[in-house]
């Protein structure tokens, strides 16, 4: 696997501003850096095989959150494999693909967790599993019947043995990131990475729906930072991103804010629309933004001290946009995650109530 020099950072973010880095040539133009508008078989046979370098997406969970999202099972998983053939066709030789999925809940409420089923089909197309990720969501529905659904799974696979994997990049703090070793030749020097260690393959970033900045009307949209890790740990810059279901372009937004080239298509315009104005990063001719981030960043970069004329489009109705709302940043709420779970492991109801075996004999 390629190794980069641990502190020239600008290896993996890149400048935007750097000219150096020319448009590939094995991509049509027309495709490039663009949201195509349509069923995403039409995108993907446009593009010739080995051209892209990571493959990430969410696909839609078959369950009928958004349009036309609701086939048999064996009609989905079909038609999953026939774009995760398409997928593999077009990925480089070092390339990744992070497959991000969900559960699947039938009307008569069986559960299947896709990534179940979506193994042996990126088996049977030779590809190697790396890992599969949890991320971990302390918010949603609660169930009555089983236990409430707290995560989603995330699929990385690479087509070959020969491919990249850059840590540095992606390094999250130490436990204690000042201790040393107290005895022996290496008295006193660190026992671990002062810069961090490596993030594992559990992740604890908070799902993208009411204070969350990013939210959208989209309602299953996952957050930049988890496109973020995927991008930094597997491309460079100049490298190519495809997602084949853009939604509202998060993954999108995420390779042109890391000098990385995409593509990727989306087949409900109203999304494509939005996808647009976040890349773009500007109002609509109402003033009006996609999301609060779209809105703050706006501000920012101009340093407008009045925002008033401004609004963002939220989720939840009824609520009045403000450039203060909410928002926590991902490292407080990976935090209050963590101590959450603890909280719940550590006040059970039978030991809230100080039961006892003894006493029920």
């Amino acid at each position: 696997m390629e190794q980069l020099d641990l502190f020239d950072l600008s290896k993996y973010i890149g400048n935007k501003e750097d000219n150096n880095i020319s448009p590939p040539e094995n991509i049509p133009s027309n495709i490039l850096d663009i949201i195509y508008q349509g069923d995403c078989m039409e995108l993907l046979k446009q593009i010739s095989e080995n051209s892209v370098d990571l493959v990430f997406s969410s696909p839609p969970y078959n369950i009928g959150k958004v349009k036309n999202d609701r086939k048999s099972l064996e009609d989905y998983f079909n038609w999953q494999k026939d774009v995760l053939t398409e997928c593999y066709r077009v990925l480089k030789d070092t390339g990744s693909l992070f497959w991000q999925v969900g559960t699947f809940v039938s009307n008569t409420g069986y559960n299947l967790p896709l990534d179940y089923r979506f193994f042996p089909i990126l088996e049977d197309l030779n590809m190697i599993p790396r890992n599969r990720i949890i991320w971990i969501r302390p918010h949603g529905v609660h169930a009555k019947n089983k236990f409430s659904g707290r995560h989603e799974t995330i699929l990385w696979f690479t087509k070959t043995m020969n491919y990249k994997f850059f840590l540095e990049p992606i390094k999250v703090p130490q436990k204690y990131s000042n201790k040393k070793y107290w005895k022996g030749d290496k008295k006193g020097q660190f026992s671990c990475d002062p810069l961090g260690k490596n993030p594992g393959d559990v992740w604890a970033f908070r799902n993208v729906r009411h204070n969350h900045d990013e939210d959208t009307i989209h309602p299953t949209q996952f957050p930049e930072d988890i496109v973020e890790r995927a991008l930094l740990c597997t491309t460079l810059p100049g490298d190519i991103v495809l997602d084949p279901f853009m939604g509202v372009g998060t993954t999108a937004v995420v390779a042109k804010n890391f000098n990385r080239f995409f593509c990727g298509a989306e087949i409900n315009p109203e999304y494509v629309e939005i996808a647009n104005q976040r890349l773009s990063k500007e109002p609509d001719e109402n003033g009006n933004f996609p999301n609060l981030k779209t809105l703050r960043e706006y501000v920012k970069e101009r340093n407008i001290q009045n925002s008033s004329k401004f609004t963002f489009t939220r989720q939840r109705k009824g609520t009045i946009p403000s450039i203060d709302s909410k928002a926590y940043t991902e490292e407080y709420h990976q935090e209050e995650i963590i101590n959450r779970i603890e909280y719940e492991a550590e006040n059970i109801v039978y030991k809230q109530l100080n039961f006892t075996s003894s006493e029920n004999d």
